[in-house]
C-alpha cells in the first residue's frame, strides 16, 4: 500500500493541461498527500491532485501561507512564495493595517478585504499561461476568482457544500457584517465560475433555488473512493480483529467526523439495543470532532462502554484496514429542515471494501444505496430502525455477504476516483473550449 494518496499512472484521453489549484489551507492538502490525517474534505481534494497528476497534467497550486503572503508552487514539498507587486507597497500597508485598526475601534469583525485583495495580485502574476482554475469555494474567499475575471480565465468552482449553512445548522451562526462579507463572496464566486461542480442533486438545487445560480452552469459529481486501496481483504481483516480481539465478533463501524449531522446519537442508541440480543457485537467508532466527546459520554451512560471502540482519527492510508474488517458499516444522518446537500466519502470506500451497508435515507443516499440490492437504507433518526437493520444483517451472513459484494461491484463501476478523474478531464476539457456545460453529454454518468 502507497503512503499518502497516490493513484497508479493512467494515459489521458485528453491533452495535458496545465491546471492551476487553489485550495483553502496548503499543508492540509501536504498531510493528505504524506499520509497523515485530516478530514475528508482534504482527503477529497487529494484524490483529485492526485488523479491528474497521474494523468500527466500541470498542476500549480495557490494558497494563503498567511494574511499577507500566498504560495503558488508546483511542488508541494518545497512551495515558493508568489511575487506581489501594489499590495507590497507602503501605502497598501499603511491603508491595511490602519483600517483594521478602525474596524476594531469599531467593534467591525475582519472583514479579509485586503487579504482578497493580496490574492488577487498574487494570482495576476502566477496565472497567466494557465489553462483553467479549479477552486474549492472557501468563505470570504474571493480573490482567486477576481482574478480568473480580469485575466478572462476559465474558473471551474467546486461547491462542496454551503459553510454558512453548516455553521447554521451547528449552532454557531455567522452574523451581521461576517455574515454578509461571506455572501457577498460566494455570490460573486458563483456568478464569476464557468462551471460550478457540486457533490449532489440536493447541493443544486440548493445552488439554484437560494444562490440564484443557472442549473444549466452545474455539474453534479458525486464523490467516489479508491478501489484498489479500499477493496475486501481477508488478510487485513485477521490483522485488524486479532488487533481488537474480536476475531468471532459481529463488527460495526463508522468511519466519519463527529459533526451535528452525523448521527452517531442514533447509532449508539440502537446498538444498545442490539446488545440485547447479541452480547458479542462490537461498534467501532473511527474519527474525530465536536461531538466525540459527547457521544463517548452517551456510550457510558447507556452502559455499553465496554462494547464501543473510540478510535480517533487515523490517517487515510489505515482506514481501508477498519473498513475491511467490518462485518457492516454504517452511514447514519438524522432528519433535518433542509436537504443534506452531502456526497458522504465514506459511503463509497465502504462499497469498495465490500462492506455491507446500512445508510439514512436522506438526500443523495437512497440514489446510490438501492435497498436490499446493494445495502439496507432505514429511516433517518429512527432507532428501531436502524436496530432491526444491525440486527438482519448480524444474523444473516448470506445477505451481508450478498449486498457487500454488490455495492463492490456498483463501486468499482461507478463510483471510483479514475471514473471520476477521467469525468473531470473533460469537463475541463470542454470549458476550456469554451462548450457550455450543459451541452457536455455524459459526463455525469
Amino acid at each position: 500500500m502507497k503512503a499518502g494518496i497516490a493513484l497508479d499512472p493512467r494515459p489521458s484521453a485528453t491533452r495535458p493541461m496545465r491546471i492551476a489549484i487553489s485550495t483553502p489551507e496548503l499543508h492540509q492538502l501536504q498531510w493528505v498527500m504524506n499520509g497523515k490525517p485530516a478530514d475528508a474534505t482534504h482527503i477529497i481534494q487529494g484524490y483529485i491532485v492526485a488523479g491528474l497528476q497521474s494523468s500527466g497534467h500541470n498542476l500549480t497550486f495557490i494558497a494563503p501561507r498567511t494574511l499577507e503572503e500566498i504560495v503558488c508552487t508546483d511542488d508541494l514539498q518545497r512551495p515558493s512564495i508568489a511575487p506581489q507587486t501594489w499590495t507590497i507597497r507602503p501605502w497598501f500597508n499603511i491603508a491595511s493595517k490602519g483600517s483594521w485598526r478602525i474596524q476594531r475601534l469599531l467593534g467591525v469583525p475582519y472583514l479579509n478585504v485586503f487579504s482578497n485583495y493580496r490574492l488577487l495580485d498574487a494570482c495576476l502574476q502566477c496565472l497567466p499561461g494557465h489553462d483553467i482554475v479549479y477552486e474549492r469555494n472557501i468563505l470570504y474567499k474571493s480573490g482567486v476568482a477576481m482574478a480568473c475575471k480580469r485575466l478572462g480565465l476559465p474558473y471551474v468552482l467546486y461547491f462542496e457544500a454551503d459553510d454558512i449553512l453548516e455553521h447554521d445548522y451547528m449552532g454557531k451562526p455567522i452574523t451581521g457584517l461576517q455574515r454578509w462579507r461571506a455572501s457577498e463572496s460566494i455570490r460573486y464566486n458563483l456568478n464569476t465560475a464557468t462551471c460550478v461542480i457540486c457533490v449532489s442533486e440536493e447541493g443544486k438545487n440548493h445552488l439554484v433555488t437560494n444562490w440564484g445560480v443557472p442549473a444549466k452552469k452545474i455539474v453534479v459529481f458525486p464523490n467516489a473512493a479508491d478501489v484498489h486501496r479500499f477493496r475486501p481483504s481477508p488478510e487485513n481483516s485477521s490483522t485488524m480483529r486479532a488487533t481488537l480481539g474480536v476475531e468471532n465478533n459481529p463488527l460495526i463501524l463508522f468511519v466519519g467526523s463527529f459533526y451535528e449531522w452525523h448521527d452517531v446519537a442514533t447509532l449508539l442508541d440502537a446498538f444498545s439495543r442490539v446488545l440485547t440480543q447479541h452480547p458479542e457485537a462490537r461498534l467501532v467508532l473511527v474519527g474525530d470532532g465536536s461531538q466525540r466527546q459527547a457521544m463517548m459520554q452517551r456510550a457510558t451512560d447507556l452502559s455499553i462502554a465496554s462494547a464501543v471502540h473510540f478510535v480517533g482519527q487515523v490517517a487515510h492510508d489505515v482506514v481501508p484496514q477498519w473498513m475491511s474488517a467490518a462485518d457492516i458499516a454504517v452511514v447514519p444522518y438524522p432528519p433535518m429542515d433542509h436537504e443534506l446537500w452531502l456526497s458522504p466519502l465514506k459511503l463509497f470506500e465502504y462499497m469498495a471494501s465490500g462492506t455491507a451497508v446500512i445508510a439514512s435515507a436522506i438526500g443523495q443516499l437512497p440514489k446510490i444505496i438501492q435497498d436490499g440490492k446493494n445495502g439496507l437504507l432505514v429511516p433517518p433518526g429512527d432507532v428501531t430502525g436502524m436496530t432491526d437493520a444491525m440486527k438482519c444483517l448480524i444474523e444473516d451472513a448470506a445477505l451481508r455477504s450478498r449486498l457487500g459484494q454488490q455495492a463492490r461491484q456498483d463501486s468499482v463501476k461507478n463510483y471510483s476516483w479514475d471514473h471520476y478523474v477521467s469525468r473531470l478531464e473533460r469537463l475541463f476539457t470542454a470549458v476550456i473550449a469554451g462548450q457550455p456545460v450543459c451541452q457536455i453529454k455524459g459526463l455525469e454518468e
